[in-house]
């Protein structure tokens, strides 16, 4: 059953009748819900328990609406074709956005866009199907379903085998793996990116972390670089998915993942990571024919679309093409660094407060959580703060700048071919360096210091721009 009616735009779409009154609010989609192109196309979004339908055939619509949803549906008529809401007849915890494409014969093929898991795929297309017909490939874009598609009051495949088991990680199996398996610990920090479109991989030989703060994106990255079933475990902030790396298990790096919101991407390295490992990582989430590296002015990076989860990866000959370049262990001292944004840098450290150089350069103004000022005031200020304030939720320290921090001092040396300044502080038993760029500060640092008492932070000079900036306790010859 469905209901007809004009649409107004807002946070949510009322309905309305004829007589003017609102009659049903709509929830919006959280995603553009994109007008299809011809009569024989739909558009299907849905977000947990949600459903909406968009196409120019009204007809079309409502019947595909009706086999993905329970109860009553809700049309809405737009100045071309209709969107029609309803609730989802299936698992209300997933979220995804699939075409559907109506073939004249009454065969459908169902087309998946951005990241979309495979189970909610899988799931429409046994609802969508009449029983028996359903079939899977590989395609373009992803994962394809395609059938006979079925009337409603067809009886469709029972729910086991529509929803049957993806290596992806249920949440119920999640909660069941956490009490049972022990995860792993990374030797380095997972930083926390800065947003949802970041995310963080380690790979410590046969072990693979990766931290977000959007799930989906998360576990997608995770059941590209790994074999078997990943586990995830959530935090305040986002997750943290846990794997078997699924290249060669004799690697360490960290790459960090830009997922585009036209879904391209973009690795980049941090620390010490081999290029044939990013090279693998690379080969591992980009579509067949997508990926490119390109020599910028600070190394290596790589570029390309992001392959949805069940799409085949190039052959591994091509993934594990030996370098031409040097050893990894000299890569940092021959080769450059890929030049990093601030915001990807901050994303990389999981900076949480600001910091401000202020009073001619001598003075750092931090601002943020009171508790997480507090906590880096103790590393980078010089005795006790000078000011400390707060409004509401924010809060702000001033104080004299660490003689390890500070962007001057006596005996720097440089810069050098990349843009790094360094210099220690005997009486202080300090290692600093200092750059515009994250990896290339960070390498120099650890030359220097030992790695485990190393501190980064990302600076704003109002005279000069950002900076990084990371000491540590001096390596001892």
């Amino acid at each position: 059953m469905s209901v007809s009616g004009v649409v107004h735009m807002g946070a949510e779409m009322p309905f309305m009748k004829s007589n003017g009154k609102c009659q049903v609010k709509i929830p919006k989609s959280k995603a553009e819900l994109k007008r299809p192109v011809d009569k024989r196309h739909a558009l299907l979004r849905i977000e947990k328990e949600h459903v909406w339908i968009r196409s120019l055939d009204r007809e079309l619509a409502e019947t595909f609406c009706a086999l993905v949803t329970r109860g009553n549906s809700i049309t809405i008529e737009r100045s071309a074709g209709v969107i029609v809401w309803g609730t989802y007849a299936g698992e209300p915890d997933k979220t995804g956005t699939i075409i559907l494409d109506h073939k004249p014969d009454g065969s459908f093929k169902l087309v998946p866009l951005d990241i979309t898991p495979i189970s909610l795929l899988k799931q429409v297309a046994h609802f969508v199907g009449r029983n028996g017909s359903v079939t899977s490939e590989e395609g373009k874009h992803g994962l394809t379903f395609r059938g006979e598609f079925r009337k409603t009051g067809e009886p469709i495949e029972m729910e086991a085998t529509a929803q049957e088991p993806e290596s992806e990680v249920a949440p119920a199996r999640e909660k069941a793996l956490a009490e049972t398996v022990k995860i792993p610990k990374s030797k380095a920090v997972l930083q926390r990116p800065v947003d949802k479109r970041h995310a963080l991989l380690r790979v410590e030989k046969e072990n693979a972390w990766i931290r977000s703060l959007n799930r989906e994106l998360g576990e997608t990255f995770c059941a590209l670089v790994t074999r078997g079933n990943p586990v995830t475990v959530e935090r305040t902030s986002g997750v943290i998915v846990w794997g078997t790396y699924a290249g060669e298990p004799d690697k360490t790096g960290t790459i960090i993942l830009d997922h585009k919101p036209d879904g391209s991407f973009k690795l980049v390295p941090l620390d010490l990571t081999p290029n044939n490992l990013l090279k693998q990582v690379a080969h591992f989430v980009g579509r067949n024919g997508s990926v490119t590296s390109k020599e910028g002015k600070h190394g290596l990076i790589f570029r390309g679309e992001f392959r949805s989860h069940g799409m085949p990866t190039e052959t591994k000959a091509k993934a594990q093409k030996p370098e031409s370049e040097v050893a990894p262990a000299a890569e940092t001292t021959t080769g450059g660094f890929e030049k990093i944004t601030k915001a990807d840098a901050i994303a990389a450290i999981g900076q949480k407060v600001t910091f401000e150089i202020i009073d001619r350069g001598v003075k750092f103004r931090i601002r943020g959580k009171k508790a997480d000022c507090e906590k880096m005031a103790k590393h980078v200020i010089k005795g006790r703060p000078t000011v400390a304030s707060q409004q509401g939720a924010k809060f702000m320290i001033e104080g004299n700048i660490n003689k390890s921090f500070l962007r001057q001092g006596a005996k720097q040396q440089g810069p050098d071919a990349n843009g790094v300044s360094t210099r220690e502080n005997f009486s202080e038993r300090s290692f600093t360096a200092l750059g515009e760029n994250l990896t290339a500060v960070q390498a120099a640092c650890r030359k220097g210091c030992k790695e485990e008492t190393m501190i980064t932070i990302v600076v704003n000079d109002s005279s000069a721009g950002y900076f990084v900036i990371s000491s540590g306790r001096r390596r001892l010859l």
